[in-house]
């Protein structure tokens, strides 16, 4: 379970978030979407655990957090199945980690790119990167910012497919930001428009 009760953030003088609260147990879905600058990303650090609020609580009972930022933190001097092995290396032991790296760079049409680093690849390319360590790493808790950005259609659609597959097959919780929300259908997810600005939600 994660919650964040009446959370508010301000950056300067501009008030982002007013009273926010969001509850996101196992198995859920949620995609939050709206214009630029309302405060989805920060919303959605703030979940991660990556920026801290400046009033409310956030508590947290997911084991293990995966999370995907606009700007993957990829390791620009090791390559990708390098990059694939450091993030997985906290979680995952040994050639299952190995195993594993391969096999989701494969399932991310990385496979011949696995000795590239992040500079050699296309954005469309790093991002699926981002997406295969993810994937990998098997969390409970899942947190996407704008996961199909530099996509082209097809991969959206398969990338969706797996997010899906994650939360109906093993009941990862997922909380994502996205403008792109057209192929969001027939799987149970609730799509949150946001229009106001300070955010002031419970949900």
């Amino acid at each position: 379970m994660l919650r964040l009760e009446h959370i508010s953030k301000q950056f300067q003088s501009r008030c982002i978030l007013g009273d926010v609260s969001l509850t996101l147990a196992k198995g859920d879905l949620l995609c939050m979407t709206g214009p630029s600058g309302i405060g989805k990303t920060t919303l959605l650090e703030i979940a991660a655990g990556i920026v801290r609020p400046d009033a409310g609580s956030r508590i947290i009972r997911f084991s293990h957090m995966a999370c995907l930022l606009q700007d993957a933190p990829l390791l620009p001097w090791k390559t990708a199945l390098e990059n694939m092995d450091f993030i997985l290396s906290a979680r995952i032991s040994g050639e299952k980690r190995y195993k594993n790296s391969l096999f989701w760079l494969e399932k991310m049409g990385l496979q011949e790119a696995a000795h590239k680093k992040p500079m050699e690849m296309s954005g469309g390319m790093q991002r699926r990167l981002a997406m295969a360590a993810c994937f990998a790493g098997e969390p409970d808790l899942l947190l996407l910012d704008e996961p199909f950005a530099f996509l082209d259609a097809l991969w959206q659609a398969r990338i969706w497919e797996e997010i899906v597959a994650m939360n109906q097959k093993k009941g990862t919780a997922i909380f994502m930001v996205s403008h792109a929300t057209e192929q969001l259908r027939d799987a149970g997810i609730r799509i949150v428009p946001l229009a106001a600005s300070p955010l002031s939600i419970d949900i």
